[in-house]
């Protein structure tokens, strides 16, 4: 007979795999660390907030994490891997859910993603995205497990396109397929304001963070895809390949890995542990 718990258990896969209904948080760990995991937790506390989901107890995760590490210390670690944790809803019949509802939650390593150097030592190529992003609620902020509209935009990109930026239905600038956008004008920095729409990344709070810290003016801005046109620098930016900068953009040169801000951001972000800093 299956017991209550893992009824639920297969509750909230079923809800996951149908649905999309939890979130999740992919987690760059390097050196045995888990890169910003304090704001990790906070992002996803805020997005469980917002689904109406009960986060777990305090401490919990820290202690998930701790027993996954115990009982893969016997194995052979890379250097760097990607640890995920996800929370979907247990409880919940088709679309309907209650007011406040338990999730189940679960973490995950995974091997680390290959990609050549050469987007971090050289640049990469982007254009428009054809498809929009979904906007025009809070949930859509939320890192949630329905990806459909990534996929799809990924899927109507060319193949040697690196990366590609997605406006809304209304044309406003918003973000990348898999990384947020920044760009650098002068000594502005700008990205896209998130309210409705597009994940806040926290390597995008983190690099922004960092650049205020260090006297750069800063704005999150509501504009359309022609304010990148007379940007001196673009970058896309996420927890996993730290910073890229952009080299083409819809066919206009631009410094990439060479530019002013770009050496700073890839020299933090090798410090940290991220982007080519390894042979893969």
């Amino acid at each position: 007979m299956t017991s209550p718990e893992a009824l639920q258990s297969g509750c909230a896969a079923s809800r996951a795999a149908a649905y999309g209904d939890g979130l999740f948080e992919t987690i760059a760990v390097v050196d045995g660390r888990p890169l910003f995991w304090r704001r990790h937790l906070r992002r996803m506390a805020q997005g469980s907030a917002i689904l109406g989901l009960e986060f777990p107890e305090r401490g919990f995760w820290a202690t998930a994490w701790r027993r996954l590490r115990q009982a893969l210390a016997a194995q052979h670690w890379p250097r760097r891997c990607v640890l995920k944790l996800s929370l979907a809803r247990r409880e919940g019949r088709g679309y309907w859910t209650p007011a406040r509802s338990t999730g189940h939650a679960s973490l995950s390593l995974w091997e680390w993603p290959q990609r050549p150097a050469q987007l971090w030592r050289e640049g990469i190529v982007v254009g428009p995205c054809p498809v929009p992003l979904q906007t025009g609620a809070p949930y859509l902020t939320v890192k949630s497990l329905n990806r459909l509209n990534q996929i799809m935009a990924r899927r109507a990109c060319p193949a040697e396109w690196d990366e590609a930026w997605l406006c809304d239905a209304r044309g406003g600038l918003r973000e990348g397929i898999l990384a947020n956008l920044l760009w650098r004008r002068a000594d502005t920095v700008f990205t896209p304001e998130l309210r409705d729409g597009g994940i806040p990344g926290v390597q995008r709070d983190v690099v922004m963070s960092s650049l205020q810290r260090r006297g750069w003016s800063l704005q999150y801005t509501q504009v359309g895809a022609e304010a990148l046109a007379d940007a001196d620098e673009i970058f896309f930016c996420n927890s996993l390949i730290g910073v890229w900068a952009v080299r083409d953009c819809a066919g206009r040169k631009l410094p990439g890995a060479q530019g002013a801000l770009a050496r700073q951001l890839l020299s933090w972000h090798r410090d940290l542990g991220l982007g080519a800093t390894w042979a893969e």
